[in-house]
């Protein structure tokens, strides 16, 4: 009976098993996802814009459609999440997009984004009205717009004097949306003029500013400005100004951004320019003040420009005004301007040659500031002279025979003559190992200092100033010339 029961229960349970798996059995669905239009979430949202890298790619994209079969894809950015103001980057024929640092730069800027840092920037994917869903990132753009100049204006003119050399001649104004963003940067502006209608061939700096948007410029070193571009003396001429705003990003790559050309009246007053002699461990006469100091030479055409093109031991260097007087006394605290102290002041930093080699540095004074540049020069193939003079009717040998030249110790190539007398209304030229196959002439200087030509033929350069004694330097690498009167 007990066996029985058992079986009995045994196929109770079966049956009940059976039904309950036909139950599940009619109730199990398997289902698949719905055909989807999908961009791809980014896996960094976060995008810095270098422009130090344009043409590299800033960002790329890529979604699946299970949707719309479409070979043709629009990619759009807004600056909002519902796409108010629909900017088209590009089309494309597959299921990919990318886009260069410049470009994406340039839409976000053009879409009106009033930042600079970490700017919500939406896109998505148009397939012929078909929209996929939406992804964001937040990036860091740079400026395009350059600097508008709003002081002074085209055709406005200015009359310098003398009798008020200290007080402010211009004001320099000009506007800049970065400096009111978020980007928190640092940007240097110049202010450069040049001759009207050269094209900022050869600028001259007015004058920097960092982080501001106003320059004034006294009558002294605008004056100083406008003789360096050449123009006359009590003569109304034209420049050209204009700003530069640099700015280095994160990765030490300086962008510049550079504003339109105002053009301005100036009349400049006459004035006189020193010469400027070295004094250093880097240069020959040591920190001596008063040791036949080297003159830096001068550019016949821009009273206030400077230029030596030679040999500097490692060290240092400054400029004297006067030789055996330590002020006023020239040199740069950024190494990149000048600086000088006039007398009384606080004496500038020096310049720094890191290592002995031929260089050729020059030099733009502007008031009691200005600029310089440094840079190597190849003096490997210049000929080596045995002797270089002077000659002619203007010299103590007239045309018979050579006054020569001392040669510097350090430089083969410098070359002085001190203390030698000069005649009124004579004419000389210049010539190496007393041969006239090797003759510098002139080239049109109406000044004791200037640029001669090595060449067979030409004009004599001549002497108009008292006669008296002279020191004369020259420099056969470029042949640079000055007579200084003692």
């Amino acid at each position: 009976m007990k066996i029985l029961t058992n079986k009995i229960s045994f196929l109770f349970l079966s049956l009940a098993l059976i039904f309950t798996a036909c139950e599940t059995e009619e109730t199990l669905e398997i289902t698949s996802p719905d055909p989807a239009f999908v961009l791809q979430q980014p896996g960094i949202s976060t995008v810095f814009l270098n422009f130090g890298t344009p043409d590299n790619a800033a960002l790329s994209m890529a979604w699946n459609d299970e949707v719309t079969g479409s070979s043709s894809y629009d990619v759009e950015m807004a600056l909002d999440a519902d796409f108010t103001s629909i900017v088209n980057l590009g089309n494309v024929n597959s299921n990919s997009f990318s886009i260069s640092v410049a470009d994406l730069n340039d839409a976000i800027r053009n879409a009106g984004a009033a930042n600079f840092r970490d700017i919500a920037v939406y896109f998505r994917v148009n397939a012929g009205g078909t929209l996929s869903n939406s992804v964001l990132y937040l990036v860091t753009t740079y400026p395009t717009d350059a600097p508008m100049m709003s002081n002074p204006s085209n055709n406005d003119a200015y009359v310098l004097a003398l009798a008020t050399s200290g007080e402010t001649a211009m004001t320099i104004n000009w506007e800049d949306a970065v400096l009111s963003s978020t980007l928190g940067i640092e940007v240097i502006y110049t202010i450069e003029a040049a001759a009207a209608g050269t094209d900022f061939a050869a600028p001259v700096t007015v004058g920097t500013v960092t982080n501001g948007t106003t320059l004034s410029v006294t009558h002294s070193d605008l004056n100083a400005v406008a003789i360096g571009l050449g123009l006359a003396p009590d003569t109304a001429g034209n420049a050209d100004m204009r700003i530069i705003a640099r700015n280095t990003n994160q990765n030490g790559n300086t962008l510049e951004r550079v504003s339109d050309t105002t053009t301005v009246s100036i009349t400049p007053y006459n004035v006189s320019f020193p010469y400027l002699y070295m004094v250093g461990d880097a240069t020959t006469p040591g920190w001596s003040n008063d040791n036949n100091n080297t003159p830096i030479f001068r550019d016949q055409d821009v009273p206030n420009g400077y230029f030596f093109t030679g040999y500097f031991g490692a060290g240092a260097f400054k400029l004297l005004e006067v030789k055996g007087q330590w002020q006023p006394q020239w040199g740069t605290n950024d190494g990149s301007t000048l600086a000088v102290n006039p007398g009384g002041g606080s004496d500038p930093g020096t310049f720094n040659v890191g290592a002995a080699g031929y260089y050729t540095y020059t030099f733009t004074t502007v008031g009691e500031g200005g600029s310089f540049t440094v840079a190597p020069y190849d003096a490997s193939g210049a000929p080596t002279y045995g002797t270089i003079g002077i000659i002619g009717d203007a010299t103590p040998g007239g045309w018979g025979s050579d006054t020569d030249f001392t040669q510097d110790p350090n430089n083969p190539h410098l070359w002085y003559l001190n203390g030698v007398t000069l005649n009124n209304g004579g004419q000389m030229l210049i010539r190496a190992n007393d041969d006239w196959a090797d003759v510098w002439r002139y080239t049109g200087s109406s000044e004791l200092y200037g640029t001669s030509v090595l060449a067979g033929g030409g004009d004599n350069i001549p002497f108009n100033a008292p006669t008296g004694t002279y020191d004369v330097w020259f420099n056969d690498l470029d042949g640079a010339y000055v007579i200084i009167p003692n």
